[in-house]
């Protein structure tokens, strides 16, 4: 894919991203990534599209355990008015 075919690719996604907040486990040393997007179909599309333009290999020397060690849960909306 070129350059600016992932950049559109980019700008149409990250329409529908409304918010992220990173909390940091520091006893296991993890950062947990919660993102808000309009809908999980556009959460699903995003993450698929970052693994199939390499996020996976850029990330593999930067985390312990390599890229096998990430883990994504998608999860429904929160409620808060129950």
């Amino acid at each position: 894919m070129k350059r600016r075919q992932l950049l559109k690719m980019a700008a149409r996604l990250l329409e529908y991203y409304q918010e992220m907040t990173s909390p940091i486990e520091e006893s296991s040393n993890t950062v947990h990534l919660i993102e808000d997007w309009e809908t999980l179909d556009h959460q699903t599309e995003y993450l698929s599209w970052r693994v199939e333009t390499g996020l996976l290999e850029l990330l593999e020397p930067l985390l312990e355990g390599g890229a096998a060690s990430l883990k994504a849960t998608i999860c429904g909306p929160e409620y808060r008015d129950i």
